[in-house]
């Protein structure tokens, strides 16, 4: 085992449904802005983000450029549907530890144009593929809000373990946000990585919530 991991790196990771390509403002902000404003459905993708929705294209454009572009952590992609090529969303690695081998999934969302589609798991598919398989991670951590059912839901189908609940963890847009925390070990992502290549690209009618959780 080695006593220091590589840190990522924003390569391009490539699905059957969807690409992952490191975040660029000035080509990805104005689909992402089109995809996620100016109804309630669209925005309401914020709810449970520490920032968002944004007043114009120009001031997510500028948020997005000072704050999750260029940098190690938090290393931002964004998300293109292979069909088209066009910007769905995006995900994120943050806080990195690569003398532990860990690393949080974050920062995600996806226009609801895509929900219930497959682009949201094969997207952490990838991220998981990418830091167990090629870089050798120990673990892998994803936290969200408590009352956000569908960040909860989704780690807990893609083979998350439930670690416990941090109450009171910190205060988001004035209000008290208690924290639930999951995790993936490297012990366990064999059997989840076949699970999720079993619902992504089988073919098969099965849940992956059941895959994971039988």
């Amino acid at each position: 085992m080695p006593t220091t991991w590589m840190p990522p790196s924003p390569v391009e990771l490539k699905g059957r449904n969807v690409t992952l390509r490191a975040l660029l403002p000035e080509r990805d902000v104005a689909v992402l802005y089109f995809g996620s404003h100016r109804t309630p459905e669209k925005e309401a993708i914020w709810n449970y983000l520490p920032y968002g929705p944004f007043g114009s294209q120009e001031e997510m454009g500028a948020y997005y450029s000072e704050n999750m572009t260029g940098k190690a952590d938090p290393m931002v992609w964004t998300v293109f549907s292979n069909e088209g090529d066009k910007q769905i969303g995006t995900t994120a690695l943050l806080a990195v530890v690569p003398a532990h081998g860990r690393a949080e999934i974050g920062h995600v969302w996806f226009t609801p144009a895509v929900h219930r589609t497959k682009a949201n798991t094969e997207s952490q598919y990838l991220l998981l593929s990418y830091l167990f398989d090629d870089l050798g991670y120990r673990r892998m951590e994803w936290k969200c809000d408590s009352l956000n059912h569908p960040s909860r839901t989704a780690a807990a189908r893609m083979g998350f373990s439930f670690e416990g609940r941090f109450r009171q963890h910190m205060m988001l847009r004035g209000k008290n946000r208690d924290t639930d925390w999951f995790a993936m070990t490297d012990k366990e992502w064999p059997r989840c990585r076949g699970n999720f290549e079993r619902w992504l690209y089988s073919g098969e009618k099965v849940s992956l919530m059941e895959l994971n959780n039988g």
